[in-house]
């Protein structure tokens, strides 16, 4: 009995040494493992890395051995083994300036930030959870870099240095989310990602048409989502997570769950989102001189078949704003050695009726509402994805990417006008069968070579028919959108492109690609008729370029780093810009051109940035984009007349057309701040100019000077961050001629300067529940974004809930 005690004792305290070797790395914030973090002792002769549950073993470390524990995203933190708390909990904070953070929108693959010449911006799926944006195009909007721009809540347009919708790149997973019907006006897509699903969002400012093709003028906007993991005990493992939050502005009421079932080779990810939002309250605090602007005084209603001018007798809630959607993500992961994996990828988002708030608050001269109905029909996107990845270290690549996509996407155009009986509709519906293959190749130590090919192949159908609503029957006498008999567009491409490390100051990049582009439509001989068809019903366009880029980084020491860029542009005309036909405004409307050109764009970009004790960061950019055939819209006559009569309505006819060329150049600037391990702070401004050279007018799409600056704290348990979001005046003067930039929704100098005060706060109850708060527009500003339809939250309360379990 006394052998069997003491084998026992001996047994258990082996055990307990031998976990005394343990150490497990949390977020101090929020009590999250963190994998990968470095841990060696002073001279590096012994080094681990935590796993995916934050663990480590400390085995091979002397008792006497100062450890260093290091992460990209974190501070650096030392401590002697010996004087490890016994909890074995090593808690680390957030770093604001990550140098070494990987990216890979740079080049299609995982590689250093720092090692590239471009400026590249990442949001990570910690600081989406801690800022809780409501869609993907607020969570842009909320890294003070990016503007926005907003025709309906179910909205929310991106603009990079000047370029907006189909002349910047959004890609979800790899894949393209620009179709062939996105359009050079605002662009409303970005809202179909859905930020509960994204392990992180990348942003490439500038040109990146080398890397992926046509559309990429002003910058690439990464949407990543999340993967599956696998498990790492050798048994299934279950995990996920739960979100639900409320937002008084909107009454939003978002709900989301997550699940991820792992083994040791397959695993499977399930994320799923709601989101039902009310009518948008806009703030109540008033400049003086602008009383009125913004107010929703009157709506449209519909009573006893009779169509009613109603006053809102709360003019500060902005009525027919309202809408929900849903989001569905799902993922296979089948990885059958550490050679190769595989990912079966779906995505599904869909909406409600999303109401075109802008188009309902206009007025008829006789005091009525201009229309009784407009909205988008529901807004779908679906995503089907099969990617196969591989490191062999081979011939020909060490490491290759291969993904076969698949996307359907509707969008759908209702409208009535007011006291009208006939309903309107224009239903689109496009289909892309997509093929990418990435391939890199380490040519030395020092010289890696990237490159890939792209083939996309888009199929528009466009409808349209009028109904009475009075009679439920329908006429098909409507003009359709876009060519009704056939309409696709195929995007080739090949790529190559290098990174070469020429000693420790000085690295080289450069690429080049070779773009092929055609377009097909035909208009069929009803619709020649109707739309009163003025050329050729067929339209061929055959496009080819051929893109490059270079950067120069030189990181001279004492934590210098200079950046120069000089990169080209290119963007074919899709089925949008040459067939469309569409009302923009009150009595004008955009018709084809079927003459419509390429644009170009040549870049050049000066980055400086200075890192002092590695505490404080400066940055800044200039950037200057000369264009050629640069695209704007302008009056042009349409079968020799200035105006066309559509669904007995007259409008001035307007039309996509190449300007000779145009400019725009501007700053980015950035002060990042460790002030001390707990205290940061973050400031960034931008400011963008654009002319037209030909017309000697102001390019439309260009923002006012606009910025962020952020002061954030985080001590064990506990995140908080006060901010400031600004925008300086837009006057009338800098207001394109186009119709693009809004002017009929600002006042009559233009639109005014704001800013507002917000406040985020996160507290970790337990390791699996979070709770989180936030105040955005504190002061309650009644303020609209330039070329913006529809008036930005006021105060708006947030409260969160999250647990992970």
């Amino acid at each position: 009995m006394k052998i069997t005690t003491i084998i026992t004792f001996f047994l258990a305290f082996a055990a307990a040494a031998l976990h005394g070797q343990q150490v497990k790395v949390l977020d101090k914030s929020d009590l999250q493992p963190i994998s990968q973090v470095s841990i060696s002792n002073p001279g590096k002769t012994h080094m681990v890395v935590t796993n995916s549950d934050g663990n480590a073993d400390l085995t091979g470390f002397a008792a006497g051995d100062s450890l260093c524990f290091s992460h990209v995203a974190f501070q650096t933190f030392s401590v002697l083994k010996s004087a490890v708390p016994s909890s074995w909990s090593i808690y680390l904070t957030e770093n604001i300036i990550k140098l070494d953070e990987f990216v890979i929108t740079g080049n299609r693959t995982e590689e250093k930030r720092s090692d590239l010449p471009n400026k590249i911006e990442v949001i990570q799926a910690k600081d989406i959870a801690f800022k809780n944006p409501q869609n993907a195009a607020i969570m842009l909007e909320q890294t003070g870099n990016v503007f926005v721009q907003t025709s309906q809540l179910g909205g929310g347009s991106p603009i990079l240095r000047g370029f907006e919708a189909n002349k910047i790149l959004l890609v979800v997973d790899g894949i393209r989310m620009n179709n062939a019907i996105y359009r050079a006006g605002h662009l409303q897509n970005a809202v179909t990602v859905d930020p509960f699903g994204l392990a992180s969002t990348e942003i490439l400012y500038g040109p990146g048409s080398t890397i992926y093709g046509s559309d990429a003028l002003g910058g690439v906007i990464n949407f990543i989502t999340k993967d599956p993991t696998l498990s790492t005990t050798g048994k299934t493992e279950v995990h996920g997570s739960l979100l639900g939050r409320y937002s008084s502005a909107d009454q939003e009421k978002t709900g989301g769950v997550s699940v991820n079932i792992g083994d040791e080779k397959m695993a499977v990810l399930l994320n799923f989102s709601y989101s039902d939002f009310s009518d948008l309250r806009e703030g109540r605090v008033s400049d003086p001189k602008y009383g009125t602007f913004g107010k929703r005084n009157y709506y449209a209603v519909r009573i006893n078949e009779v169509d009613i001018t109603r006053k809102n007798d709360s003019s500060w809630i902005q009525k027919q704003s309202a809408y929900s959607q849903y989001n569905f993500l799902g993922k296979v992961l089948f990885q059958p050695s550490v050679h190769s994996k595989y990912i079966l990828n779906v995505q599904y988002s869909n909406s409600s009726d999303i109401p075109r708030y802008d188009r309902l608050t206009e007025m008829k001269n006789d005091s009525t509402m201009k229309y009784a109905e407009w909205y988008y029909g529901p807004q779908s996107r679906l995503l089907a994805s099969l990617k196969a990845e591989y490191t062999v270290n081979g011939v020909i690549f060490d490491h290759a990417s291969f993904i076969a996509g698949y996307q359907n996407v509707h969008e759908d155009r209702i409208q009535r006008d007011f006291g009208s009986s006939k309903k309107k509709f224009n239903i689109e519906r496009v289909d892309v069968f997509s093929v990418n293959a990435d391939l890199d190749k380490k040519i030395t130590s020092r010289d890696i070579l990237y490159y890939g090919l792209e083939l996309d192949y888009n199929m528009v159908g466009s409808t349209a028919y009028n109904e009475n609503i009075l009679t439920a029957t329908t006429t098909r006498d409507r003009a359709t959108r876009y060519p009704d008999q056939k309409a696709n567009m195929m995007y080739l491409s090949a790529f190559a492109s290098n990174n070469w490390k020429i000693n420790k100051m000085f690295s080289f990049s450069q690429g080049i690609r070779f773009n092929y582009v055609t377009l097909n439509a035909a208009y069929s001989d009803t619709m020649v008729k109707i739309a009163k068809v003025p050329f050729n019903p067929d339209i061929v366009q055959k496009n080819a370029a051929v893109n490059g880029y270079i950067g120069l980084n030189f990181t001279p020491g004492h934590d210098w780093k200079i950046s120069v860029v000089g990169s080209t542009g290119f963007r074919a005309p899709n089925i949008d810009d040459l067939t469309k036909i569409n009302v923009v405004e009150a009595h004008t409307i955009v018709v084809p051109n079927p003459d419509l050109k390429p644009e170009y764009s040549y870049n050049g970009e000066l980055s400086v940035a200075k890192t002092f004790i590695g505490k404080i960061r400066l940055e800044g950019t200039g950037f200057y984009n000369w264009l050629r055939n640069a695209q704007v819209i302008s009056p042009m006559a349409y079968n020799g007349q200035d105006s066309i009569t559509i669904d007995g309505d007259n409008y001035q006819t307007l039309a996509p057309e190449n300007t000779g060329s145009a400019y725009i150049y501007g700053v980015q600037g950035s002060i990042l701040a460790q002030v001390t391990r707990s205290l940061s702070i973050l400031s960034n401004l931008t400011y963008t100019y654009g002319f037209d050279e030909k017309g000697k007018v102001p390019l439309d799409h260009i923002p006012p000077v606009f910025g962020m600056t952020s002061v954030r704290l985080e001590v064990q348990r506990f995140k908080g961050d006060f901010y400031a979001i600004y925008n300086g005046w837009k006057r009338i003067s800098q207001y394109s001629n186009s119709g693009e930039d809004n002017e009929q929704y600002a006042t009559a100098d233009g639109m005014p300067s704001w800013y507002t005060l917000n406040v985020k706060l996160s507290y970790q109850v337990v390791k699996y529940l979070n709770i989180e708060l936030g105040m955005e527009n504190i002061l309650d500003k009644n303020y609209r974004k330039f070329a913006s339809g529809i008036s930005s939250p006021g105060r708006n309360v947030i409260v969160a809930l999250r647990a992970n379990l």
